[in-house]
């Protein structure tokens, strides 16, 4: 929930940073040019960040979960008739 709250108070100030600094922009990188407004700027810039923040996650998260010996494919528990099943073998059936 706390994730939350930051996420929503970091994307209002972007909101209202991007609003209140709405001039037109150039942006230079090697030999591309871009001009855009510096709300649509901040707004991309922010985005992005949240995007490879959620992908950094996403592999910890995955290699915290290698380091348990959970297998991606073992994640969710095989069942029949609403038994757990141990062998994968059994799961198969007809």
């Amino acid at each position: 929930m706390a994730i939350l709250f930051f996420a929503v108070l970091i994307i209002a100030a972007a909101v209202i940073f991007s609003t209140q600094n709405s001039a037109a922009v150039t942006l230079s990188f090697i030999t591309w040019r871009f001009s855009a407004s510096l709300a649509i700027v901040v707004f991309l810039a922010v985005l992005a960040g949240m995007v490879i923040m959620g992908l950094l996650w996403m592999g910890a998260s995955f290699k915290k979960s290698m380091k348990k010996g959970i297998k991606p494919s073992d994640a969710t528990i095989a069942t029949r008739n609403g038994s757990p099943v141990k062998d994968k073998e059994a799961v198969k059936g007809p």
